[in-house]
Protein backbone atom coordinates (compact mmCIF):
# COMPACT_ATOMS: atom_id res chain seq x y z
CA UNK A 1 0.00 0.00 0.00
CA UNK A 2 1.35 3.43 -0.94
CA UNK A 3 0.62 6.50 1.16
CA UNK A 4 0.68 10.11 0.09
CA UNK A 5 4.05 11.61 1.04
CA UNK A 6 5.18 8.12 2.14
CA UNK A 7 3.47 8.15 5.49
CA UNK A 8 0.38 6.77 7.12
CA UNK A 9 -2.96 8.60 7.17
CA UNK A 10 -3.02 7.98 10.93
CA UNK A 11 0.21 9.97 11.26
CA UNK A 12 -1.23 12.90 9.32
CA UNK A 13 -4.39 12.91 11.45
CA UNK A 14 -2.39 12.86 14.71
CA UNK A 15 0.03 15.55 13.46
CA UNK A 16 -2.89 17.78 12.41
CA UNK A 17 -4.49 17.33 15.84
CA UNK A 18 -1.20 18.02 17.64
CA UNK A 19 -0.66 21.22 15.64
CA UNK A 20 -4.18 22.43 16.47
CA UNK A 21 -3.75 21.68 20.17
CA UNK A 22 -0.40 23.48 20.12
CA UNK A 23 -1.99 26.56 18.50
CA UNK A 24 -4.57 26.55 21.30
CA UNK A 25 -1.72 26.74 23.84
CA UNK A 26 -2.24 23.39 25.55
CA UNK A 27 1.43 22.46 25.35
CA UNK A 28 1.31 19.48 27.71
CA UNK A 29 -1.38 17.77 25.68
CA UNK A 30 0.21 18.80 22.37
CA UNK A 31 3.51 17.20 23.39
CA UNK A 32 1.71 13.92 24.06
CA UNK A 33 -0.10 14.01 20.72
CA UNK A 34 3.16 14.80 18.89
CA UNK A 35 4.64 11.66 20.48
CA UNK A 36 1.60 9.71 19.30
CA UNK A 37 2.16 11.05 15.78
CA UNK A 38 5.85 10.07 16.03
CA UNK A 39 4.86 6.48 16.82
CA UNK A 40 2.44 6.38 13.89
CA UNK A 41 4.90 7.83 11.39
CA UNK A 42 6.84 5.68 8.96
CA UNK A 43 9.12 8.47 7.78
CA UNK A 44 12.37 9.30 9.57
CA UNK A 45 11.94 12.98 8.65
CA UNK A 46 8.44 13.11 10.12
CA UNK A 47 9.58 11.24 13.23
CA UNK A 48 12.34 13.81 13.78
CA UNK A 49 9.84 16.65 13.22
CA UNK A 50 7.45 15.16 15.79
CA UNK A 51 10.23 14.72 18.31
CA UNK A 52 11.31 18.33 17.91
CA UNK A 53 7.75 19.66 18.14
CA UNK A 54 7.18 17.63 21.31
CA UNK A 55 10.41 18.99 22.80
CA UNK A 56 9.35 22.53 21.86
CA UNK A 57 5.97 22.06 23.53
CA UNK A 58 7.59 20.74 26.70
CA UNK A 59 9.95 23.74 26.76
CA UNK A 60 6.99 26.10 26.46
CA UNK A 61 5.28 24.86 29.63
CA UNK A 62 7.63 26.64 32.12
CA UNK A 63 7.65 29.75 29.93
CA UNK A 64 3.87 29.91 29.99
CA UNK A 65 3.83 29.47 33.77
CA UNK A 66 6.33 32.32 34.12
CA UNK A 67 4.25 34.56 31.85
CA UNK A 68 1.18 33.82 33.98
CA UNK A 69 3.08 34.60 37.20
CA UNK A 70 4.31 37.91 35.77
CA UNK A 71 0.80 38.80 34.60
CA UNK A 72 -0.57 38.00 38.06
CA UNK A 73 2.12 40.09 39.72
CA UNK A 74 3.59 37.08 41.50
CA UNK A 75 7.06 37.41 39.98
CA UNK A 76 9.39 40.32 40.82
Amino acid sequence: MTFKYHDSPLYFRAARDAAQIEREGDYQRAAKVWIKALRLSRSADNQLWCERRSDFCLSQIPREKLKEAIADGLHP
